[in-house]
Protein backbone atom coordinates (compact mmCIF):
# COMPACT_ATOMS: atom_id res chain seq x y z
CA UNK A 1 0.00 0.00 0.00
CA UNK A 2 1.25 3.89 -0.97
CA UNK A 3 2.24 5.60 2.21
CA UNK A 4 -0.63 8.04 2.89
CA UNK A 5 -0.16 11.65 1.92
CA UNK A 6 -0.15 14.27 4.46
CA UNK A 7 -3.03 17.02 4.07
CA UNK A 8 -2.98 19.35 1.49
CA UNK A 9 -4.50 22.71 1.36
CA UNK A 10 -6.00 24.52 -1.25
CA UNK A 11 -6.44 27.86 -1.59
CA UNK A 12 -9.87 27.56 -3.84
CA UNK A 13 -12.73 25.36 -2.86
CA UNK A 14 -12.60 21.79 -4.16
CA UNK A 15 -14.72 18.18 -3.48
CA UNK A 16 -14.45 15.31 -2.48
CA UNK A 17 -14.12 12.64 -5.45
CA UNK A 18 -16.18 10.02 -3.29
CA UNK A 19 -18.45 11.83 -1.76
CA UNK A 20 -18.58 15.41 -3.19
CA UNK A 21 -18.71 17.52 -0.15
CA UNK A 22 -16.46 20.64 0.06
CA UNK A 23 -12.92 20.66 1.30
CA UNK A 24 -10.14 22.21 1.69
CA UNK A 25 -7.92 19.30 2.75
CA UNK A 26 -7.23 15.87 1.38
CA UNK A 27 -6.17 12.41 2.62
CA UNK A 28 -5.12 10.27 -0.19
CA UNK A 29 -7.32 12.24 -2.44
CA UNK A 30 -10.24 12.05 0.13
CA UNK A 31 -12.10 14.01 2.40
CA UNK A 32 -11.45 13.37 6.01
CA UNK A 33 -14.18 11.46 6.38
CA UNK A 34 -14.02 9.01 3.48
CA UNK A 35 -10.27 8.61 4.00
CA UNK A 36 -11.29 7.36 7.82
CA UNK A 37 -13.86 5.38 6.26
CA UNK A 38 -11.47 3.55 3.80
CA UNK A 39 -8.88 2.81 5.97
CA UNK A 40 -8.88 -0.74 7.71
CA UNK A 41 -7.08 0.17 10.97
CA UNK A 42 -6.74 -3.02 12.11
CA UNK A 43 -7.23 -7.02 10.75
CA UNK A 44 -7.81 -9.66 12.76
CA UNK A 45 -8.49 -13.27 12.13
CA UNK A 46 -12.04 -14.63 13.05
CA UNK A 47 -10.48 -17.75 15.04
CA UNK A 48 -7.74 -17.27 17.31
CA UNK A 49 -6.35 -21.29 18.92
CA UNK A 50 -4.91 -21.44 21.87
CA UNK A 51 -2.54 -24.68 23.35
CA UNK A 52 -2.96 -24.78 26.97
CA UNK A 53 -1.64 -27.31 29.26
CA UNK A 54 -3.73 -29.14 31.59
CA UNK A 55 -1.13 -30.14 33.93
CA UNK A 56 1.09 -27.18 34.41
CA UNK A 57 -0.65 -24.50 32.88
CA UNK A 58 1.47 -22.84 30.20
CA UNK A 59 0.73 -22.14 26.73
CA UNK A 60 1.73 -22.73 23.61
CA UNK A 61 2.89 -19.83 21.28
CA UNK A 62 5.33 -19.04 18.23
CA UNK A 63 6.41 -22.80 18.09
CA UNK A 64 7.33 -22.62 22.42
CA UNK A 65 5.17 -23.52 25.40
CA UNK A 66 5.92 -20.54 28.03
CA UNK A 67 4.37 -20.24 31.51
CA UNK A 68 0.98 -18.57 31.11
CA UNK A 69 0.71 -14.90 34.03
CA UNK A 70 -2.77 -15.00 33.89
CA UNK A 71 -5.99 -15.79 31.27
CA UNK A 72 -6.06 -12.10 30.32
CA UNK A 73 -2.58 -11.74 29.72
CA UNK A 74 -2.39 -14.58 27.61
CA UNK A 75 -5.35 -13.45 25.73
CA UNK A 76 -3.67 -10.25 25.37
CA UNK A 77 -0.27 -11.71 24.11
CA UNK A 78 -2.05 -13.84 21.65
CA UNK A 79 -4.60 -11.31 20.30
CA UNK A 80 -1.33 -8.79 19.88
CA UNK A 81 0.59 -11.38 17.89
CA UNK A 82 -2.56 -12.30 16.00
CA UNK A 83 -3.47 -8.98 14.48
CA UNK A 84 -2.19 -6.89 11.73
CA UNK A 85 -2.22 -3.34 11.85
CA UNK A 86 -2.51 -0.32 8.89
CA UNK A 87 1.34 0.11 8.10
CA UNK A 88 0.77 4.19 8.77
CA UNK A 89 -0.46 3.42 12.29
CA UNK A 90 1.48 5.22 15.02
CA UNK A 91 0.65 5.31 18.73
CA UNK A 92 -1.57 2.19 18.55
CA UNK A 93 -3.23 1.25 21.32
CA UNK A 94 -5.69 -2.46 21.37
CA UNK A 95 -7.73 -3.04 24.93
CA UNK A 96 -10.72 -5.79 24.94
CA UNK A 97 -13.09 -7.78 26.80
CA UNK A 98 -14.29 -11.12 26.60
CA UNK A 99 -17.63 -13.34 27.24
CA UNK A 100 -17.18 -16.70 28.00
CA UNK A 101 -19.33 -18.93 25.33
CA UNK A 102 -18.04 -21.93 27.38
CA UNK A 103 -15.07 -23.63 29.26
CA UNK A 104 -13.08 -23.80 25.41
CA UNK A 105 -14.64 -20.72 23.79
CA UNK A 106 -14.69 -16.82 24.72
CA UNK A 107 -16.23 -14.24 22.29
CA UNK A 108 -13.38 -11.16 22.25
CA UNK A 109 -14.42 -7.62 21.52
CA UNK A 110 -11.52 -5.83 20.25
CA UNK A 111 -11.09 -1.50 20.51
CA UNK A 112 -8.46 0.21 18.86
CA UNK A 113 -6.79 3.79 17.82
CA UNK A 114 -4.17 5.04 16.37
CA UNK A 115 -3.10 8.14 14.41
CA UNK A 116 -2.54 7.70 10.86
CA UNK A 117 -1.46 11.03 8.71
CA UNK A 118 -2.31 13.06 12.48
CA UNK A 119 -6.02 11.87 12.64
CA UNK A 120 -7.19 10.15 15.19
CA UNK A 121 -8.27 6.27 13.76
CA UNK A 122 -10.53 3.89 15.77
CA UNK A 123 -11.54 0.65 14.77
CA UNK A 124 -13.51 -2.40 16.38
CA UNK A 125 -13.43 -5.99 15.55
CA UNK A 126 -14.90 -9.17 17.09
CA UNK A 127 -12.74 -12.52 17.24
CA UNK A 128 -13.53 -15.74 19.08
CA UNK A 129 -10.83 -17.72 20.59
CA UNK A 130 -10.70 -21.53 21.52
CA UNK A 131 -9.02 -23.51 23.80
CA UNK A 132 -7.33 -26.57 23.29
CA UNK A 133 -5.89 -28.45 26.25
CA UNK A 134 -2.77 -30.02 25.08
CA UNK A 135 -0.41 -31.59 26.99
CA UNK A 136 3.31 -29.56 26.80
CA UNK A 137 6.28 -30.99 26.15
CA UNK A 138 7.64 -30.83 29.68
CA UNK A 139 4.92 -32.67 31.44
CA UNK A 140 5.17 -35.05 28.42
CA UNK A 141 8.73 -35.36 29.18
CA UNK A 142 8.05 -36.37 33.17
CA UNK A 143 5.63 -38.50 32.71
CA UNK A 144 7.86 -40.72 30.21
CA UNK A 145 10.50 -40.16 32.60
CA UNK A 146 12.78 -38.06 30.39
CA UNK A 147 16.04 -36.81 31.78
CA UNK A 148 19.19 -35.71 30.07
CA UNK A 149 21.28 -36.04 33.45
CA UNK A 150 21.48 -38.35 35.80
CA UNK A 151 22.51 -36.48 39.57
CA UNK A 152 24.71 -38.84 41.43
CA UNK A 153 24.78 -37.95 45.66
CA UNK A 154 27.21 -39.93 47.51
CA UNK A 155 29.52 -39.44 50.14
CA UNK A 156 33.44 -39.29 50.12
CA UNK A 157 34.48 -42.52 52.23
CA UNK A 158 31.14 -42.82 54.07
CA UNK A 159 27.62 -43.19 53.58
CA UNK A 160 25.71 -40.23 52.36
CA UNK A 161 23.14 -39.69 55.60
CA UNK A 162 18.82 -38.96 55.53
CA UNK A 163 19.95 -35.39 56.97
CA UNK A 164 22.24 -34.59 53.93
CA UNK A 165 19.99 -36.43 51.19
CA UNK A 166 17.07 -34.01 52.47
CA UNK A 167 19.37 -30.83 52.03
CA UNK A 168 20.35 -31.80 48.63
CA UNK A 169 16.85 -32.21 47.41
CA UNK A 170 15.86 -29.15 49.63
CA UNK A 171 18.75 -27.59 46.99
CA UNK A 172 17.75 -29.14 44.08
CA UNK A 173 14.48 -27.93 44.33
CA UNK A 174 15.30 -24.21 45.04
CA UNK A 175 18.05 -24.25 42.46
CA UNK A 176 15.23 -25.92 39.33
CA UNK A 177 12.54 -23.68 40.61
CA UNK A 178 14.85 -20.88 40.08
CA UNK A 179 15.73 -21.92 36.84
CA UNK A 180 12.27 -22.92 35.63
CA UNK A 181 11.06 -19.15 36.36
CA UNK A 182 14.32 -17.58 34.21
CA UNK A 183 12.38 -20.01 31.07
CA UNK A 184 14.62 -23.41 31.34
CA UNK A 185 11.01 -26.19 31.00
CA UNK A 186 12.64 -29.01 31.52
CA UNK A 187 14.60 -27.96 34.86
CA UNK A 188 12.59 -30.62 36.38
CA UNK A 189 13.44 -34.04 38.38
CA UNK A 190 11.60 -37.18 36.67
CA UNK A 191 12.59 -39.68 39.47
CA UNK A 192 14.21 -40.19 42.46
CA UNK A 193 16.20 -43.35 43.08
CA UNK A 194 17.21 -44.40 46.16
CA UNK A 195 20.60 -46.99 46.27
CA UNK A 196 22.67 -48.59 49.04
CA UNK A 197 25.09 -46.06 48.35
CA UNK A 198 22.95 -43.09 47.50
CA UNK A 199 20.18 -41.53 45.50
CA UNK A 200 20.05 -40.62 42.02
CA UNK A 201 18.09 -37.55 41.15
CA UNK A 202 17.19 -37.92 36.94
CA UNK A 203 17.44 -34.32 35.49
CA UNK A 204 15.46 -32.87 32.46
CA UNK A 205 18.42 -30.84 30.83
CA UNK A 206 21.82 -31.29 31.13
CA UNK A 207 22.54 -27.37 32.17
CA UNK A 208 20.03 -27.75 35.33
CA UNK A 209 21.46 -31.06 36.31
CA UNK A 210 25.00 -29.06 36.13
CA UNK A 211 23.69 -26.36 38.12
CA UNK A 212 22.32 -28.45 41.03
CA UNK A 213 25.71 -30.52 41.26
CA UNK A 214 27.32 -26.40 41.56
CA UNK A 215 24.37 -25.56 43.97
CA UNK A 216 25.27 -28.44 46.63
CA UNK A 217 28.65 -28.49 46.31
CA UNK A 218 28.79 -24.44 47.34
CA UNK A 219 26.30 -25.08 49.94
CA UNK A 220 27.71 -28.14 51.64
CA UNK A 221 30.96 -28.35 49.96
CA UNK A 222 32.59 -32.09 48.26
CA UNK A 223 33.28 -32.85 44.63
CA UNK A 224 32.24 -33.32 41.70
CA UNK A 225 32.54 -35.44 38.45
CA UNK A 226 30.91 -34.95 34.62
CA UNK A 227 30.79 -37.62 32.49
CA UNK A 228 28.54 -37.86 28.83
CA UNK A 229 27.38 -40.71 26.74
CA UNK A 230 26.03 -40.45 23.22
CA UNK A 231 22.80 -41.63 23.08
CA UNK A 232 21.38 -40.95 19.75
CA UNK A 233 20.71 -38.21 17.10
CA UNK A 234 18.10 -35.78 16.20
CA UNK A 235 17.80 -33.82 12.95
CA UNK A 236 21.13 -34.70 12.58
CA UNK A 237 22.84 -33.63 15.53
CA UNK A 238 24.29 -36.07 18.46
CA UNK A 239 22.15 -36.55 21.39
CA UNK A 240 24.01 -37.08 24.78
CA UNK A 241 23.36 -37.52 28.33
CA UNK A 242 25.33 -36.86 31.71
CA UNK A 243 25.99 -38.36 34.55
CA UNK A 244 27.16 -35.58 37.50
CA UNK A 245 28.78 -37.29 40.26
CA UNK A 246 28.77 -35.04 43.69
CA UNK A 247 30.69 -36.74 46.43
CA UNK A 248 29.91 -35.06 49.89
CA UNK A 249 32.95 -34.26 51.95
CA UNK A 250 34.31 -37.28 54.08
CA UNK A 251 33.55 -35.87 57.22
CA UNK A 252 30.28 -34.31 59.09
CA UNK A 253 30.23 -31.97 62.10
CA UNK A 254 30.62 -34.07 65.11
CA UNK A 255 33.26 -36.30 63.49
CA UNK A 256 36.41 -36.72 65.09
CA UNK A 257 39.55 -36.82 62.90
CA UNK A 258 43.38 -36.96 63.17
CA UNK A 259 44.51 -34.75 60.85
CA UNK A 260 48.97 -33.78 60.61
CA UNK A 261 49.84 -35.03 63.71
CA UNK A 262 46.85 -33.04 65.49
CA UNK A 263 42.87 -34.72 66.39
CA UNK A 264 40.31 -32.29 65.89
CA UNK A 265 36.24 -32.69 66.21
CA UNK A 266 35.05 -31.46 62.51
CA UNK A 267 32.28 -28.56 62.46
CA UNK A 268 32.39 -28.35 58.59
CA UNK A 269 34.19 -29.42 55.59
CA UNK A 270 33.95 -27.75 52.47
CA UNK A 271 37.52 -27.21 50.42
CA UNK A 272 38.77 -26.71 54.35
CA UNK A 273 38.45 -28.93 56.82
CA UNK A 274 36.89 -26.41 60.38
CA UNK A 275 37.30 -27.73 63.74
CA UNK A 276 38.21 -27.76 67.14
CA UNK A 277 41.99 -29.16 67.86
CA UNK A 278 40.80 -31.54 71.08
CA UNK A 279 44.56 -31.47 72.88
CA UNK A 280 44.64 -27.42 73.63
CA UNK A 281 40.58 -26.07 72.24
CA UNK A 282 42.11 -23.66 69.29
CA UNK A 283 39.90 -23.72 66.35
CA UNK A 284 41.87 -24.94 63.43
CA UNK A 285 41.40 -25.66 59.84
CA UNK A 286 43.27 -27.93 56.80
CA UNK A 287 43.31 -28.15 53.23
CA UNK A 288 40.66 -30.86 52.34
CA UNK A 289 43.54 -32.55 50.39
CA UNK A 290 45.59 -33.59 53.36
CA UNK A 291 45.99 -36.73 54.45
CA UNK A 292 43.24 -37.63 57.65
CA UNK A 293 42.15 -40.44 59.28
CA UNK A 294 38.45 -40.54 60.83
CA UNK A 295 38.69 -41.90 64.37
CA UNK A 296 34.42 -42.03 65.65
CA UNK A 297 32.13 -39.58 66.03
CA UNK A 298 30.26 -37.65 69.05
CA UNK A 299 28.04 -40.06 68.77
CA UNK A 300 30.91 -42.27 70.31
CA UNK A 301 31.91 -40.16 73.37
CA UNK A 302 30.53 -40.98 77.09
CA UNK A 303 30.71 -38.86 80.47
CA UNK A 304 33.55 -39.22 82.86
CA UNK A 305 34.89 -37.91 86.03
CA UNK A 306 37.55 -34.98 86.41
CA UNK A 307 39.12 -35.86 88.97
CA UNK A 308 41.69 -32.18 89.11
CA UNK A 309 43.09 -29.61 87.27
CA UNK A 310 46.55 -28.18 87.71
CA UNK A 311 47.77 -25.07 86.14
CA UNK A 312 47.06 -26.26 82.52
CA UNK A 313 46.94 -29.52 83.19
CA UNK A 314 43.71 -32.06 84.17
CA UNK A 315 43.42 -35.25 85.12
CA UNK A 316 40.44 -37.29 84.06
CA UNK A 317 39.52 -41.14 85.09
CA UNK A 318 39.33 -43.56 81.90
CA UNK A 319 35.65 -44.13 81.94
CA UNK A 320 37.15 -47.99 80.78
CA UNK A 321 40.06 -48.99 83.28
CA UNK A 322 39.21 -46.20 85.69
CA UNK A 323 42.57 -44.98 85.56
CA UNK A 324 43.63 -41.51 86.13
CA UNK A 325 44.43 -40.01 82.62
CA UNK A 326 46.91 -36.82 82.31
CA UNK A 327 45.59 -34.55 79.65
CA UNK A 328 46.62 -31.15 78.77
CA UNK A 329 44.10 -28.66 79.55
CA UNK A 330 41.58 -27.07 76.68
CA UNK A 331 40.34 -24.04 76.01
CA UNK A 332 36.97 -24.60 76.46
CA UNK A 333 37.13 -26.45 79.42
CA UNK A 334 35.62 -24.32 81.97
CA UNK A 335 34.24 -27.42 84.46
CA UNK A 336 35.21 -27.83 88.17
CA UNK A 337 37.19 -31.02 89.40
CA UNK A 338 34.69 -33.25 90.58
CA UNK A 339 32.25 -32.58 87.30
CA UNK A 340 31.08 -34.95 84.55
CA UNK A 341 32.93 -34.13 81.48
CA UNK A 342 32.35 -35.70 77.81
CA UNK A 343 35.16 -37.79 76.53
CA UNK A 344 35.87 -40.01 73.75
CA UNK A 345 38.55 -42.84 73.42
CA UNK A 346 40.25 -43.17 69.94
CA UNK A 347 43.45 -44.86 68.99
CA UNK A 348 45.17 -41.90 69.42
CA UNK A 349 44.36 -41.81 73.02
CA UNK A 350 41.43 -40.20 75.44
CA UNK A 351 40.34 -36.88 74.59
CA UNK A 352 38.09 -33.87 75.95
CA UNK A 353 35.55 -33.12 73.86
CA UNK A 354 33.20 -29.20 74.18
CA UNK A 355 30.81 -29.66 76.53
CA UNK A 356 27.42 -27.08 75.93
CA UNK A 357 28.25 -24.09 73.50
CA UNK A 358 30.12 -21.40 74.90
CA UNK A 359 31.83 -23.08 77.75
CA UNK A 360 28.37 -23.18 79.43
CA UNK A 361 27.52 -26.97 80.89
CA UNK A 362 24.34 -28.72 80.51
CA UNK A 363 23.00 -31.40 82.27
CA UNK A 364 22.86 -33.86 79.69
CA UNK A 365 24.14 -36.75 77.65
CA UNK A 366 27.64 -36.34 75.16
CA UNK A 367 25.34 -37.68 72.57
CA UNK A 368 23.39 -34.45 72.69
CA UNK A 369 26.13 -31.94 73.54
CA UNK A 370 25.76 -29.05 71.09
CA UNK A 371 28.80 -28.47 69.22
CA UNK A 372 30.74 -25.19 69.87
Amino acid sequence: MPKTPTPTPHSRTLFCPECGRETSEFYNNRCRDCFCKSVTLLECPPIIKIHICPVCGAYHTAGKWIEAPGMREMFRSEISRSVKAHPDAEDLQLDFYEEELDPSRYLVHISASAVISDLDISATTDTEIRIKRETCDACSRIAGGYYAGILQLRADHRRITEEEIEQCIQLADQRLNKLASKGDRFAFVSKIEELKEGVDLYVGSISACKQVGNAIIKELGGTSTISSSLVGKKDGEDLYRITCAVRLPEFVRGDVASIEGSVIEVAHHDRQIHGTDLSDGVRVSFDAGVPSVRLGSRADAVTAVLVAIEKDMVQVLDPETYETVLLKKPAFLHAEAGSDVCVIKTVEGLFLLPYGTGGVEMDVGCENMILE
